[in-house]
């Protein structure tokens, strides 16, 4: 794009450019990796605020982490994007509360098409009152009173 504001689109017409897309969209990820091990964010935010987020959150990230790197890359038609940051350590809670408490605020959420999972699990009442993860206990307690399934990765 050579002017402000202005983005570069690409659209496969044939199937050798829709080949070349699908393996840039592929490929990204391994490149990023070659860069260093990334620091991985899956949220998702509303699309009315999609562009802001996408612009500001390299900002965010260098709040906490100066130096580092954000790589984006997601789902626009969703809102899911997906938050990389080289030059953070593997195991940056400061990062990752800073970055998830700024999804949040912009009326987004904490996971995306992955979920929650173990990872993610302490940051969940960031994103769900005490009520709604009270419901979510009761609904594990009736349907796996046991607790055979998945025992303390998501509700402890």
């Amino acid at each position: 794009a050579d002017a402000p504001g202005v983005v570069d689109v690409a659209v496969a017409h044939d199937a050798a450019r829709r080949a070349a897309l699908w393996r840039y969209r592929e490929e990204h990820t391994a490149a990023i990796n070659s860069v260093g091990v990334p620091h991985k964010f899956g949220v998702t935010v509303p699309i009315a605020g999609l562009a802001d987020f996408i612009a500001t959150v390299p900002s965010v990230v260098q709040e906490v982490e100066p130096g580092a790197v954000t790589w984006q890359f997601g789902h626009v038609g969703d809102g899911n994007i997906h938050v990389n940051v080289t030059g953070a350590a593997p195991e940056a809670d400061a990062l990752d509360e800073h970055v998830y408490r700024y999804v949040v605020a912009c009326g987004g959420s904490i996971s995306a098409e992955h979920g929650i999972g173990s990872a993610k699990a302490k940051w969940l009442p960031l994103n769900r009152t005490a009520g709604e993860l009270a419901t979510m206990r009761a609904i594990k307690r009736a349907l796996d009173p046991a607790g055979l399934l998945n025992p303390g990765v998501l509700l402890s």
